[in-house]
């Protein structure tokens, strides 16, 4: 008695596929015995971890190409051609309408014009009574940067200085304990 797949109720299509499904299935699954409880668990094989990062990877790199080819000069077109109104506290328009980037420069050159204190804060950022706003805030900013180069450039020359001095020291005591030792005879007396 010969056995064929027919015999078997299988047809030849039927038996591919379990067997695809069979090699699908040890490769991209593993067991993981516990044996706190003794029971056998699955858990992804190393071999379908590479496969979802490497799939991972590729979408991510393809949703990046589609974002760069067609959102982003879209979202930098809006954003350049967007306009700005300012309103008051009903809603209602007031002053000119401005595009992002009139807004966006004026705004930075107010910052840079505002008035501060002697350590860079504007009356709101101070909160107290007795501010003075002494300069601009670009004034501040130079005046601070100017002081850390200088104190910089400070710190550096007296480390070289106190190096030197220190060197200088050593070298002179050691020639005075020298010259000590030298004058020093020990006598023993009996």
């Amino acid at each position: 008695m010969s056995l064929d797949i027919e015999s078997l109720g299988f047809t030849k299509e039927e038996l591919q596929e379990r067997v695809i499904a069979r090699i699908c299935e040890t490769l991209l699954s593993s067991v993981e015995y516990d044996p706190d409880d003794g029971n056998e668990y699955p858990i992804a094989s190393k071999f379908k971890n590479a496969i979802d990062d490497r799939i991972k990877k590729q979408v991510n790199e393809t949703i990046n190409q589609i974002a760069e080819k067609s959102v982003l000069p879209n979202v930098s077109a809006y954003i350049e051609q967007m306009t700005i109104q300012q309103t008051n506290g009903y809603g209602e328009s007031r002053g000119t309408p401005a595009t992002f980037i009139e807004y966006l420069t004026a705004r930075a050159e107010a910052y840079m014009q505002e008035r501060v204190d002697f350590k860079g804060k504007s009356k709101e950022e101070s909160g107290g009574y007795s501010w003075s706003g002494t300069q601009t805030r670009i004034t501040y900013l130079v005046h601070e940067h100017l002081h850390y180069s200088i104190e910089t450039a400070m710190k550096g020359a007296l480390k070289i200085a106190n190096s030197a001095i220190a060197t200088g020291i050593q070298e002179t005591v050691k020639l005075k304990l020298a010259e000590i030792t030298e004058k020093l005879k020990v006598e023993v007396k009996p």
